[in-house]
């Protein structure tokens, strides 16, 4: 672990002028009257040749809050944040970057990294996919080259060293080694200042290239004056078509522009002035040129980098500053504010100052004087990072919804995950659902209340993401999505969202839709195949029936309805006491330290048994415990979790830190609680960090949280609010008084859910038993897991029905409808097929597929189905780092004609097509005659899914088909999990 201390001396320095004071120390340029070198952090001991300002409001004098925050927190590890300047919500990320490709490079930086190609103006804070990093600039001396140097050949990139970087909210700076060229920056509300100081007055470049990072689409430069120039580039990545239009204007008169061959690179020379220091102001718009220079005019102030930092940092300490933690220095204090500025980055302003803003429809539109936003991570940030801002920020949180509205005004549908006006349709479910309905909760209409109804109405009723349109009949199978197990479950959380705000016309929709895909015999919630739980079942298996995760990280996955999972519970344990029910299944999960097996899954990082801290489906478990009335468990965990997997450093965050979900579980966490249910303006207890806090929200009465405690403080063992007792869940209103009282022993839960009757819900009847594709004969059982009688139909749904009482013994081909006898009439019919195995024939493999990539059996190549265009459907049998052999053996010799086997490729997630195929025939099984070898044609960069059937159309006669196909080999260098196995994935031999 990297020692940063010297990094964030700055902050301690500071507090010693005066924790009242924002000190800011420049030293006049002699060369250029307003030209300053900006130190931040390190005060001289000479006073005679800096001062110390005192920056006062009318409002009286500011507490310096972002002195407290550590930009490089989250750089590190699996974090993926970045250090460079950006203003609260800011349109602009202005930071370096370091790293052009893989999955530890999404944000353009990394802690390990030693090299900077340059400074872009847009970033991602913490995600897991990669985008942004837009109009990269590089200052330089000497002879300049276009070439970036990732290829090893000469470049314009720099070595740096890490002690020469610094960082707080609204600056970075750092030395580059190469051209021992000083380069800071921050940023305004739209446009960031660009501050190089060369070596010496003459031969200063920089060069801009709008080449970096994204696949470009179209771009170049489109204007320069003699102290300008303008551009734009359009790209193609995670968001499909992505606009970044620029102008940047120069404290120096350009000499001349030096244009790549493919005038995509662009080295802009400077005439001399006797100064060393070069500042550069750029202004960017995803509308157009004229945005982007008039968003560069509005801001525009001489190049006043001293006052553009001053503003910013002062806009920091009134956001951070609403969260006020009086106790005394601590690194607890620094992981605070850090994880709150971690929280203030995104959403990101887009919208320029004359209102303008491109749209969802990727078409021009004005606000009329709002402010609309983008970088909206809603899988991840409707847990509690929303959560926090319907709270702290229900300004902002409001302008979020406003800008949801706008969304589905303009693409029909509320955003998933949006990003520079472009739906990404990454992760699951439609979560800015929760987001609307807790502002609702919260008592918070300033936003179009019937039209976020509406917008709610339309998302899930037109809705073909997520499975909505399977969701009908209660959950979704296997084979109509992948992921089906956390679909149905995070759905049904949305569809709780959306009833508890009264949206009407949602009847088809259930918020215990979940509990179909409870299987009582595992005790997990299952993927259903055919109707039937798939088997083998094994729950540290992570596949993809779950989003990022296994069956134990989405065990407790209906957070929205804690008392009917208890009750779910209770079917598969003979103890009828739901609450210690409730504790042995979370003990099964925080103790359990098996080893996950399945896939590799980055994402799945600080783990506590099969709790995975780094991963968002965790993040509300050991609140649970309050639930089982073991609220001490609750907090020794919580404790541990802030403790191990948080800290003041690189590697200071344990997982992704997700456009701020990870940093906002660390702030209500260290307050003390925790939204459990996202969206009904409640909280849990847990234990608090801090002894004094007081919240000040503009427009309400202060809430002070203070914390007093005996000689042994080790449990919550009473939280008062304005003098009385509570107890798990309560809410927070405007000038409250909190009071959490430590001692010895931990407080007993008076549970309010306790006393609220479960929902009552038909669960969907399942197959339990009978085989899909059987060989003779197969006996199928029916299941009703709340015992409710069941009816059953052949083939049809409009012929005779019968009441399921035993067994039933099919020998042909047959199709059976099912549902709970209760059930109206307009309920949907479940329906399983049972398929009789092609006689005369056997399969016998020689090589072992995935559990997880079963597609149904021994028999899958030969039964007939076919899979789609994704390896997740089910009916794909994948083999991981191995040849496949296999032998179709024939009860009879065959005369056949056509002879084929058909694959999958989808490099992304490691599948490719064999090196080649070989077919060879035998009469006896023994001798083997190759009958033709196929090798594969298709490149292993095509990106998407890839269907081929390998293939040989001859006359032929024999007993025996010996199929051999060759793995492709590790994964080549370019890929980005490059060394790791690759799969093969296939579906069917084809004869005729």
């Amino acid at each position: 672990m990297k020692n940063t201390m010297g990094r964030f001396d700055f902050a301690c320095r500071l507090r010693l002028i005066s924790i009242c004071l924002f000190a800011v120390c420049w030293v006049t340029d002699g060369h250029a009257k307003n030209q300053f070198t900006f130190r931040v952090g390190h005060l001289s001991a000479d006073t005679s040749k800096s001062k110390v300002t005192n920056l006062k409001k009318a409002s009286g004098v500011i507490q310096d809050y972002a002195a407290w925050v550590n930009p490089f927190v989250g750089t590190g590890a699996h974090g993926h944040t970045f250090p460079g300047a950006v203003y609260p919500f800011g349109m602009m990320q202005l930071s370096p970057d370091t790293r052009l490709e893989g999955w530890d490079g999404c944000s353009g930086y990394h802690d390990s990294d030693s090299l900077i190609y340059g400074f872009s103006h847009t970033h991602l804070s913490g995600t897991g996919v990669p985008d942004y990093c837009d109009v990269l600039f590089m200052p330089g001396t000497g002879t300049p080259v276009f070439n970036n140097g990732a290829d090893g050949q000469a470049g314009y990139g720099s070595a740096f060293k890490k002690s020469s970087e610094k960082a707080s909210p609204g600056y970075y700076s750092v030395f580059l080694d190469k051209n021992k060229i000083k380069a800071a920056f921050t940023v305004g509300k739209r446009t960031g200042i660009h501050h190089y100081t060369y070596p010496q007055p003459t031969d200063q470049w920089v060069i801009i290239d709008l080449k970096h990072r994204d696949k470009l689409f179209s771009g170049g430069f489109t204007n320069s004056s003699k102290n300008s120039i303008e551009g734009f580039r359009i790209s193609i990545g995670w968001a499909r078509k992505q606009y970044v239009y620029f102008k940047s204007i120069f404290s120096k008169n350009i000499k001349w522009i030096q244009y790549s061959p493919d005038s995509l690179k662009a080295i802009v020379h400077f005439e001399e002035n006797g100064t060393n220091e070069l500042y550069a102001q750029v202004g960017i718009s995803a509308v157009d040129a004229t945005g982007a220079a008039k968003n560069l005019e509005s801001e525009f102030d001489s190049f006043n980098f001293t006052k553009m930092l001053t503003n910013t940092r002062d806009q920091w300490n009134k956001l951070l500053g609403r969260i006020q933690i009086n106790d005394p220095d601590s690194k607890e204090k620094h992981v605070f504010y850090t994880a709150l500025y971690h929280n203030l980055i995104h959403p990101s302003l887009f919208q320029d100052s004359d209102l303008r803003y491109r749209g969802m429809d990727l078409n021009i539109h004005s606000t009329q004087a709002d402010d609309q936003f983008t970088v909206f991570s809603l899988w991840d940030t409707y847990r509690s990072t929303h959560p926090l801002y319907q709270w702290i920020y229900p300004e902002y949180n409001s302008k979020f919804i406003r800008t949801f509205l706008r969304q589905y005004q303009e693409c029909g549908h509320l955003p998933v995950w949006e990003l520079a006006g472009n739906e990404t349709w990454c992760m699951i479910g439609n979560h800015s659902i929760p987001v609307i309905a807790n502002a609702f909760h919260h008592k918070v209409f300033d936003f179009d209340t019937i039209l976020a109804k509406e917008a709610i109405q339309n998302t899930l009723l037109n809705g073909t993401n997520t499975g909505i349109q399977f969701m009908t009949k209660g959950f979704i199978l296997s084979n109509e999505e992948s992921e089906s197990v956390s679909k149905t479950i995070e759905n049904s959380l949305d569809f709780a969202a959306a009833a508890s705000i009264h949206c009407k016309g949602l009847e088809r929709y259930n918020e215990n839709s979940y509990k179909n895909l409870y299987n009582p015999e595992s005790g997990f919630y299952q993927a259903r195949w055919n109707n039937q739980f798939i088997k083998p079942f094994d729950p540290l298996e992570v596949n993809h029936h779950y989003t990022e995760a296994n069956a134990y990280q989405y065990l407790f996955g209906a957070h929205h309805d804690i008392e009917g999972m208890k009750q779910l519970f209770l079917l598969s344990d003979k103890d009828e006491n739901k609450e210690r029910v409730l504790l042995k299944r979370l003990d099964d999960l925080f103790y359990n330290k098996a080893e996950m097996t399945g896939r590799v899954q980055p994402d799945i990082t600080g783990l506590i048994g099969q709790y995975a801290h780094g991963n968002e489906p965790s993040h509300h478990l050991a609140y649970l415990y309050n639930d089982a009335n073991a609220s001490e468990k609750a907090q020794d965990l919580i404790k541990q979790i802030k403790e191990e997997f948080y800290s003041n450093t690189p590697e200071g965050l344990i997982g992704n830190e997700d456009c701020g979900q990870m940093s906002s579980w660390y702030v209500f966490s260290a307050l003390g609680f925790y939204p459990v249910n996202p969206f009904n303006a409640s909280y849990s207890i847990g234990f608090p960090s801090f002894k004094n806090v007081s919240i000040q929200i503009p427009n309400q009465k202060p809430i002070s949280i203070k914390t007093s405690s005996s000689s042994n403080p080790k449990y919550v063992n009473k939280l008062l609010i304005n003098g009385k007792p509570v107890s798990d869940y309560f809410k927070i209103n405007s000038g409250d008084q909190m009071q959490f009282q430590l001692g010895e022993k931990p407080y007993q839960v008076r549970n309010q859910r306790t006393k609220q009757a479960v929902t009552e819900y038909s669960i969907r009847p399942y197959v339990y038993s009978g085989q899909r594709v059987f060989k003779d004969s197969t006996h199928v059982q029916l299941v009703s897991i709340d015992r409710k009688p069941i009816e059953y139909c052949y083939d049809t749904t409009t012929g005779q029905r019968f009441k399921f009482l035993n067994d039933l013994i099919f020998h042909s081909e047959t199709r059976l409808y099912f549902r709970n006898q209760s059930n109206s009439q307009t309920t949907e019919w479940l329906y399983a097929d049972f398929i009789k195995k092609p006689q005369g024939m056997q399969l016998k493999l020689n090589a072992e597929y995935a559990n997880q990539y079963a597609a149904g059996g021994n028999d899958a190549l030969i039964d007939g189905l076919q899979g789609s265009m994704d390896f997740r459907d089910g009916l794909w049998q994948g083999y991981q780092g191995k040849d496949i052999h296999l032998v179709l053996e024939f009860s009879e010799e065959r005369n056949l004609n056509y002879l084929g086997i058909r694959f999958l490729q989808d490099q992304g997630p490691w599948i490719f097509m064999p090196s080649q195929v070989e077919f060879k025939i035998s009469e006896d099984g023994k001798h083997y005659e190759t009958l033709d070898l196929i090798r594969n044609q298709i490149s292993q960069k095509e990106e998407g899914s890839i269907l081929h059937e390998f293939k040989t159309s001859q006359n032929f006669k024999c007993r025996f088909i010996q199929v051999k196909a060759k793995n492709a080999g590790p994964l080549p260098d370019w890929h980005p999990g490059a060394g790791g196995a690759s799969w093969l994935f296939m579906d069917e031999i084809i004869i005729r």
